[in-house]
């Protein structure tokens, strides 16, 4: 029996414009007392909000490995139904950078404006995706 692995290197969704984006490298580290050989990157820490013109703010914060600079390439979104059944839009900031197990993280803060959401939207889940992907890791926030 042979076995295919598929592996997926581009994020489902369409881009958001690009004006509509902006990539910080903070001044915050996270240091573990252990060296995890997990290389499953962490879940982005997420908050959303309308502005007065309708249009939601999403903030994230993600953590990459100290020793990588990380390429970010953008933000996708994708309309979906959750497993509630409520309208939810996904979003998946782009990146890339090696894989590696490690004790320290910097952090970087992802900000970006979705104009015109759905008028029923009840959530959004928020993923970090690496290009050459081993894994993502994703977080649902209220809005």
């Amino acid at each position: 029996m042979n076995t295919t692995i598929l592996s997926i290197t581009t994020p489902p969704g369409q881009p958001i414009k690009k004006n509509n984006i902006a990539f910080q490298k903070l001044d915050a580290q996270i240091n573990f007392a252990f060296n995890s050989e997990s290389i499953k990157p962490f879940s982005p820490l997420v908050q959303a909000s309308y502005s007065s013109d309708s249009n939601l703010q999403i903030s994230a914060v993600i953590f990459i490995a100290s020793s990588e600079e990380p390429n970010f390439s953008g933000v996708n979104q994708e309309s979906v139904i959750s497993d509630e059944g409520e309208t939810q839009l996904d979003f998946f900031i782009i990146y890339d950078a090696p894989e590696k197990s490690n004790q320290i993280f910097n952090a970087y803060r992802v900000d970006f404006v979705v104009e015109n959401p759905p008028k029923d939207l009840e959530q959004i889940q928020t993923f970090l995706w690496d290009k050459d992907p081993v894994s993502s890791r994703g977080t649902k926030t209220k809005v």
